[in-house]
């Protein structure tokens, strides 16, 4: 599995040549020498630690909201290609005037293409520096070592701490932690990367605000190139409606209705097409509820002799298929639905948010159109990394995930730290084939749903301690201290 495999082979960075002072090959710009200054509060069993007391049961409760997200709808491939192009006909033209004589000039014709291009983010996580003979130490025998009830996971639904596994040491949840950290930051660029942002060494890609969004232009030529642009609503800030103006189903059918009509205009079979509806956790049941008491707006200027009625009973029993199902109905055919916690929010409202709802084409006749990239460490520094193990055992940087991953360990004299890279990117070949309705407000009942943890958002919830206080003569652990 995709994780183990990237925790195991931080782990095994740690391991090798642990505590024997030896200062690994370090290639320039992939990481910092550990500075031999180790974290005095990253310890959890030690007095003083995060689990340092003795009155406390084994079972850890997992109080973490854990992301949720679109990353798993896209098909992650690996590249050695800093830069991917895509090109697209865009049209055919015509030039010159009408035949005026037998032998005349006809209308010439010419063509034009449009080219967009994706460059790799860069960034990293890392571990606090720690010290190899605190690792693992206990204050003392009735500190209970910690279960975990919940399981901590990834944005694309990937267990990273599993449900009653043990927490044995620091650096097992320093790990942990820096796995989390490195996909959540990856869940959220999917949506707001901007490489407007980058410095030197941090970059973002291009997140799919910017992919699916109009004003494209050619690559090459920076020309316009509209007939590429992704198809955009606004709503206006309004909450989704059953009927009127803002009935959401009639937006989702002109939204899909858009695409039908492009696929067929360029020769691509749309009932082949994988499409997705994503939207956030907050935004799904208020569409959920407009959509299934929504449908009379279909027969326009029905007369008092041609009353029609809608039974609650039957949207109720709308609204729970559309959540069992987690999808909807659009012209005769249900599309999923996708929901993302790291999609942008806006707090619109008193009690609600406003946000955009995406509409994402994956794949059609049997092509991935949209997908995730990243840069295949193995590809690209694979060859040189066999050549540094040969020739000094180690290179101290491990390879995971099919090069997905980088990881980077410095060791200085028993003080250590790891750095864990990703170079991502989503690539979009037919934007024109994505959407995206804007400025959709929901009210929630007293408050937004609570924001990821690590998020930074508005409804993140906080607070904790990072330390222990030490037990002291009188405290609750005096008898076990002597």
């Amino acid at each position: 599995m995709e994780v183990q495999e990237f925790l195991q082979a931080l782990a095994r960075e740690i391991s090798v040549n642990m505590g024997q002072g030896q200062k690994g090959y370090q290639p320039h710009g992939l990481g910092f020498k550990a500075g031999g200054t180790p974290s005095n509060t990253a310890y959890l069993y030690e007095s003083g630690g995060l689990f340092g007391v003795c009155d406390g049961p084994s079972t850890l409760i997992n109080a973490m909201v854990g992301p949720i997200g679109a990353e798993g709808i896209f098909r992650w491939v690996g590249t050695d290609t800093e830069r991917e192009f895509v090109d697209a006909f865009k049209a055919v033209t015509e030039t010159g005037s009408e035949q005026s004589t037998s032998c005349g000039d006809c209308v010439r014709v010419g063509m034009t293409a449009c080219a967009q291009f994706y460059c790799f983010g860069r960034f990293c996580r890392q571990t606090d520096e720690l010290l190899f003979d605190r690792i693992g130490v206990k204050a003392h025998s009735n500190i209970p070592t910690k279960t975990l009830f919940g399981a901590i996971t990834d944005a694309a639904g990937q267990v990273l701490v599993g449900n009653g596994e043990t927490i044995r040491d620091a650096f097992y949840l320093q790990s942990k932690a820096v796995g989390y950290a490195l996909r959540l930051k990856n869940a959220t660029l999917l949506w707001s990367g901007n490489p407007a942002n980058n410095n030197a060494a941090y970059q973002e890609y291009m997140g799919l605000d910017l992919i699916i969004n109009t004003g494209k232009y050619d690559a090459y030529t920076m020309l316009d190139c509209d007939s590429i642009d992704s198809f955009l609503m606004n709503f206006g800030y309004n909450n989704p409606q059953s009927a009127g103006t803002y009935a959401i189903q009639n937006w989702f059918r002109r939204m899909i209705l858009q695409f039908m009509r492009r696929s067929e205009g360029a020769g691509l079979a749309w009932e082949s097409a994988q499409h997705h509806i994503v939207m956030t956790p907050n935004m799904w049941d208020a569409v959920a509820k407009a959509y299934a008491c929504s449908g009379l707006d279909l027969c326009a200027g029905v007369s008092t002799s041609r009353v029609m009625q809608q039974s609650a009973d039957q949207a109720r029993m709308r609204y729970e298929e559309y959540l069992e199902r987690l999808a909807l109905p659009v012209y005769g055919r249900w599309y999923p639905v996708t929901l993302d916690s790291q999609i942008s929010e806006t707090t619109g409202q008193a009690n609600g948010i406003c946000s955009d709802i995406y509409f994402i084409t994956t794949s059609i006749d049997g092509r991935e159109v949209t997908y995730g990239q990243y840069q295949d460490f193995n590809a690209t520094y694979g060859r040189v990394r066999q050549e540094m193990v040969s020739l000094f055992g180690s290179d101290d940087i491990a390879i995971t995930d099919n090069g997905r991953y980088a990881l980077v360990r410095d060791n200085s004299r028993g003080c250590f730290d790891v750095q864990a890279y990703t170079k991502p990117r989503v690539v979009s070949e037919a934007p024109w084939l994505c959407g995206r309705i804007q400025n959709v407000c929901a009210d929630m009942l007293q408050q937004p749903l609570p924001d990821v943890t690590g998020s930074g958002r508005t409804y993140e919830l906080d607070g904790g301690r990072t330390t222990s206080p030490i037990p002291v003569l009188y405290g609750a652990c005096d008898e076990t201290l002597s």
